[in-house]
C-alpha cells in the first residue's frame, strides 16, 4: 500500500506541476497571439503605407512623363519660333539691302502707284 500512495502522490505532484506547466504554456500562447495580432496590425498598417508610397510613386512617375513631354514639345516650338525669328531677319536686312540699292520712291510715282494700287 505504500507503493500505491507513493505513485498516487507522485502522480498528483506530476499533475499538479503539469497544471503550472499547461498554465505557463497557455499563457505564452495567449501572449505569441497578442503579439501576432500587433504584428499583424503593424505589417497591415505598414503595407498600407507603402500602397500609398507606391501610387504617390506612380503618380509622380506620370507627372514626370507629362513634364518632360511637355518639356520636348516647348524646346521643339522654341526652336521653330528662334528659326523663324532668323528667317524674319535674314529677309529683313535683304529686304534693309534691296531697298537701300533702289532709288527713291518720287511723289508723282507715289501717287500714281498709289492710284492704281501697283506696287513699284
Amino acid at each position: 500500500m505504500v507503493d500505491w500512495a507513493r505513485a498516487r502522490r507522485e502522480a498528483i505532484r506530476k499533475q499538479a506541476e503539469l497544471r503550472r506547466r499547461l498554465t505557463a504554456a497557455q499563457r505564452a500562447l495567449d501572449d505569441a497571439q497578442a503579439q501576432v495580432q500587433r504584428a499583424e496590425a503593424g505589417f497591415d498598417a505598414a503595407n498600407d503605407r507603402f500602397a500609398a508610397a507606391e501610387s504617390a510613386l506612380d503618380a509622380a512617375r506620370a507627372a514626370r512623363a507629362r513634364s518632360r513631354e511637355e518639356r520636348y514639345q516647348a524646346r521643339q516650338a522654341c526652336e521653330r519660333a528662334g528659326s523663324l525669328v532668323e528667317r524674319l531677319q535674314r529677309r529683313m536686312a535683304e529686304l534693309g539691302d534691296r531697298l537701300d540699292r533702289m532709288p527713291p520712291l518720287t511723289l508723282w510715282r507715289a501717287c500714281s502707284a498709289a492710284a492704281l494700287n501697283v506696287a513699284c
